[in-house]
């Protein structure tokens, strides 16, 4: 808290009247089995329905429930196709941990309690009885840490334990639980000309309606936050725009920084003496015939460099030097 102090000291008198359970991971109970501390589930289904916000209510139901509805069925194909007893996202963290956990080392030190360590920096201490690690990873997302699962690895080697890592992630993880979650469907329905008509005596007018002046805002406002990490020496970064060059057409830069040749070919062709052949310009707009290696041109193609008078000389009659 002092270094929020020290940082903001606004936000350090804000946060000191919330209780740290709410905004804290070294006070979160470990209820939720995450340890995540945004919103982003809430902005995804914010964004899958922005098309139906603006329509009457009946309608953005309707456009709600058709989401949902193949939403379940898309969910329900992808627990088809796993084969793992987790759920494939459960799968792929694990095995990151494991991976992790190959450059650590567990020391036994009785009553259930392994000291796992990397290196005399970091060391952390994990019971076996209680399922808990010091760094509180365990605890917090209901799935062994890396330090867990090296000290089940020393207890498989030992022969104190018959359970594979897997086997200990709690059960929010399991393929099970996420087949039963979306056990359900939801009916499709009929149109709204074969809905039965109301009993209700009152007729319900729709609300009045006013056009507000300018464009309709359809993407969120960002956060404070979100707009601090875009904005770089007082400008905003382009970290999560594309940019296209204007020459040659790639994406990664701009005309400026360039170093390629503009798109359609190149822009100069090389005669052998006695020959002929077309030169094209850069854009292939116009194109001039070369025979000895002179051209026989009135005016410089838009796009050709002269070395004599400078760029887009409009009278040069040289030897091949535009």
């Amino acid at each position: 808290m002092e270094e929020v102090r020290k940082l903001n000291n606004d936000a350090y008198e804000w946060l000191k009247n919330i209780p740290p359970q709410h905004w804290s991971r070294s006070h979160f109970t470990g209820r939720a089995h995450t340890d995540a501390m945004l919103n982003n589930m809430c902005e995804y289904l914010n964004s899958k329905i922005v098309e139906g916000r603006d329509v009457p209510i009946i309608t953005c139901l309707e456009y709600i429930r058709e989401y949902l509805m193949k939403k379940v069925v898309t969910v329900q194909k992808e627990i088809d196709k796993a084969t793992c007893p987790l759920t494939p996202t459960a799968t792929i963290w694990v095995g990151k941990l494991k991976k992790e956990a190959t450059q650590l080392r567990s020391v036994f030190y009785g009553n259930g309690k392994y000291q796992v360590s990397k290196n005399l920096m970091e060391q952390f201490v994990v019971d076996m009885g209680q399922q808990t690690c010091s760094c509180r990873r365990w605890e917090l997302i209901g799935i062994p840490c890396a330090h867990a699962i090296a000290t089940m690895w020393e207890m498989l080697k030992n022969k104190e334990i018959d359970k594979i890592p897997e086997d200990w992630v709690n059960r929010t993880y399991w393929l099970e639980t996420w087949k039963n979650m979306y056990s359900f469907t939801i009916q499709p329905i009929n149109g709204r000309n074969m809905w039965e008509k109301s009993t209700c005596p009152t007729t319900l007018l729709p609300p009045k309606h006013h056009v507000p002046i300018g464009r309709p805002k359809k993407k969120r406002r960002r956060s404070a936050m979100e707009v601090e990490d875009l904005v770089k020496g007082n400008q905003l970064s382009r970290a999560q725009k594309s940019v296209t060059c204007s020459k040659c057409n790639k994406i990664g830069h701009d005309a400026r920084t360039c170093k390629g040749q503009k798109a359609g070919g190149a822009g100069s062709a090389k005669v052998k003496a006695g020959g002929s052949q077309t030169l094209r310009n850069v854009g292939g707009a116009r194109s001039a015939k070369v025979k000895d290696g002179i051209a026989n041109v009135k005016v410089v193609v838009l796009g050709w460099k002269c070395k004599s008078e400078g760029w887009w000389c409009w009278k040069c009659k040289s030897e091949g030097r535009c």
